[in-house]
C-alpha cells in the first residue's frame, strides 16, 4: 500500500498505527505475534478476519478512517462483525504496491471507516495508475479522484436493487435485519427484485475460489520474501519449517496459529500455476462467474445485488470448531471471482446486540454508484451504534455521528 498510503499523508492524514491481523491477511481475526483480536461489540465474539484489527479500531472510535486487504472477504467480514462501513473496490481500482500477496489474482486494498462519507472522500484520494502495480491499468479513465460527488440522499429514489436471497435463511435475527433493510430502501423509492443464481454456482464457487487463491500464494509469496534482507525465510516450505518450531508460547509472547499454519500446508500442496485445474478456473471459470452476474444486472436492469455480507451474526470465539452450521456463509467470495466492488454498510443489530452488515455489489468500477446508494441506505436507517465496551474515558466524549 505504499502508494495509497504515501497519498493519505500528502493529503494531511496522519497514520497513527499498523494493527493486528491474521498470519498473511488470511483466516480469523488472531496472530502469532498479536493474539486474539475482539470484538468492541462483544469482546466474546469474533471481529472477523482477516483484517480484524482494523474493523475493531475503527468501531472503537480510536481513527476515522481504516486499510484492510481483500482476497476473499477480508475487509468485508470485519466491517459487518464490528459495525461498520467498508468497501472491497474493485481489482485493479487501487494500487496494491507494497502489499504482501496472498493471491494476486483477487488481492486488493480497501478502506475502512465509520461512515461512507469517509470512505467516498478517502477513496478518491487513493485511486490512479501506479507502474508498480499492473492491475491498476484496468482502472485508466474509469476512477475518479472525488467520489464524494455521489453521496446523495435521495440516490434510492428510482433506483432497481436485486435481492440475492440465495445467502439468506441461515439465522432468523440476521433475517429480521434484512428485510428491515429491504423495507427501509422500497420506503425510499428502490424498487426490489429477487435474484437467484444457478445451484451449481453456489456450489462451486468456494471451489472456483481455492482454485485459484490456494496454488498462487506459494509463487507469489516466494517472489515477496526474495525482496526482504538476509536471515529471513525465502520459501513457503521455510514458513511452514519455522512455524512447525513453534508449539507453545515463547518468552517474547509469539505463540502458534495452528489454524493458519495448517492451511500452510495445504496451500503447498494445491498444486502449481499449469495445473489444469487452476488453468481451467483462472481462464474460463472466473470469466464464467463474470458472465453469469453480468446477466443478471443486464436481464433485471439493475443499479446494485444487495446480500447480508455475514449471513450469521459474529461467532464466538471459543466456539467448538465442530458445531454444527459454524461459520458465516455468505456470498462475498463472488465479489472477488468477479473482481466487482461490493460496499458494506450497516443494517442493524440482532437481538443479542451483535452487528448486522448489507453489502451492495455493483459491475466493474461502479463504486461512485454503490457510494451513492449506500450512502442514502445509511441516512434512512442510521443503524450503526457505538460499541459499548469502548465508551468514552473520564474527561473525553466520542461523536455519536
Amino acid at each position: 500500500m505504499q502508494l495509497v498510503v504515501r497519498k493519505l499523508r500528502d493529503a494531511g492524514a496522519v497514520i497513527l498505527a499498523k494493527v493486528n491481523l491474521s498470519e498473511f491477511a488470511s483466516g480469523a481475526a488472531f496472530s502469532s505475534l498479536g493474539g486474539q483480536t475482539r470484538n468492541p461489540h462483544d469482546p466474546e465474539r469474533t471481529p472477523s478476519g482477516s483484517s480484524g484489527g482494523t474493523g475493531a479500531a475503527i468501531a472503537a472510535g480510536y481513527a476515522t478512517l481504516g486499510l484492510g486487504t481483500d482476497t476473499g472477504g477480508s475487509v468485508r467480514g470485519p466491517s459487518t462483525a464490528n459495525g461498520i462501513v467498508g468497501l472491497k473496490p474493485t481489482h485493479g481500482l487501487l494500487s496494491r504496491d507494497g502489499i504482501i500477496p496472498l493471491a494476486l489474482s483477487f488481492d486488493t486494498g480497501g478502506p475502512m471507516a465509520r461512515h461512507v462519507a469517509d470512505i467516498a472522500v478517502a477513496l478518491g484520494l487513493m485511486t490512479g495508475v501506479d507502474p508498480a502495480d499492473a492491475a491498476t491499468k484496468k482502472s485508466e479513465g474509469r476512477f475518479d479522484t472525488d467520489y464524494s460527488k455521489y453521496l446523495n440522499a435521495g440516490a434510492l429514489k428510482g433506483a432497481r436493487i436485486g435481492v440475492l436471497r440465495d445467502f439468506m435463511g441461515q439465522d432468523q435475527d440476521v433475517d429480521w435485519v434484512v428485510e428491515s433493510a429491504l423495507a427501509a430502501m422500497r420506503a425510499a423509492g428502490a424498487t426490489l427484485v429477487d435474484v437467484r443464481f444457478p445451484k451449481w454456482l453456489l456450489d462451486v464457487k468456494g471451489e472456483f475460489y481455492t482454485a485459484v487463491r490456494y496454488p498462487e500464494f506459494p509463487v507469489q509469496i516466494a517472489e515477496y520474501l526474495k525482496t526482504l534482507r538476509p536471515g529471513f525465510p525465502r520459501t513457503l516450505e521455510e514458513l511452514i519449517a519455522g512455524a512447525e518450531k513453534v508449539a507453545a508460547p515463547r518468552p517474547d509472547g509469539a505463540g502458534p496459529n495452528a489454524p493458519r499454519w495448517t492451511l500452510f500446508k495445504r496451500e503447498l500442496a494445491s498444486g502449481t500455476l499449469t495445473d489444469p485445474r487452476y488453468v481451467a478456473v483462472h481462464e474460463h471459470g472466473l470469466a464464467m462467474v463474470r458472465t453469469i452476474v453480468d446477466g443478471a444486472f443486464a436481464a433485471n436492469t439493475l443499479d446494485a445485488l444487495v446480500y447480508p455480507t455475514a449471513s450469521r451474526r459474529p461467532e464466538l470465539i471459543n466456539a467448538p470448531p465442530d458445531v454444527p452450521g459454524g461459520g458465516a456463509a455468505s456470498g462475498s467470495n463472488l465479489a472477488n471471482l468477479t473482481g466487482y466492488p461490493d460496499l458494506i454498510v450497516p443494517a442493524g443489530f440482532t437481538i443479542d446486540r451483535l452487528p448486522v452488515g448489507l453489502s451492495f455489489v455493483g459491475p466493474a468500477f461502479s463504486e461512485g454508484r454503490l457510494l451513492g446508494l449506500g450512502y442514502a441506505f445509511e441516512q434512512a436507517t442510521r443503524a450503526r451504534r457505538r460499541p459499548v465496551h469502548t465508551p468514552a474515558l473520564p474527561g473525553e466524549s466520542i461523536p455519536v455521528k
